[in-house]
């Protein structure tokens, strides 16, 4: 058995608020600190290996609200109305947020990781093309 700790003592404890696995074992976690906390030290973004082993953190200035993992990304989608594509090694943004005008209620990836799927909180779909420019329709 094994437990995810986020780097760092805070206080209040950053309470774990999204979490997704990769296909390969690889864990992310979105961490949130209390209600009173700085908005930019609030969120937090976590790496984890199969075995538990903590990789990575970045701070984030929004918070998540739905997460997807691929071979090679960490797909977000925050409550402040952004899609965010992150390399899933450094958790550093890959490509720059792509604005949605309502807040992100679910992202997921086609099988084909030919498209990212994107639920709002309005009920829309949005099907965003992923992948090079001349690979997307």
């Amino acid at each position: 058995i094994r437990s995810l700790q986020p780097p760092g003592e805070t206080s209040p404890p950053a309470v774990l608020s999204h979490l997704a696995v990769g296909p390969e074992g690889q864990v992310v976690a979105q961490t949130t600190v209390g209600q009173r906390a700085c908005l930019k030290d609030r969120f937090a973004l976590h790496l984890y290996s199969v075995n538990g082993k903590h990789l990575s953190s970045v701070p984030l200035d929004e918070e998540v609200t739905a997460m997807c993992l691929t071979e090679e990304f960490v797909v977000l989608g925050t409550m402040q109305c952004r899609l965010e594509i992150r390399d899933l090694q450094s958790l550093k943004v890959a490509v720059s947020p792509v604005p949605m005008r309502v807040p992100v209620h679910s992202v997921s990836v086609t099988k084909e990781k030919s498209h990212i799927l994107v639920g709002l909180e309005d009920g829309k779909l949005i099907v965003v093309g992923a992948g090079q420019p001349a690979e997307v329709s």
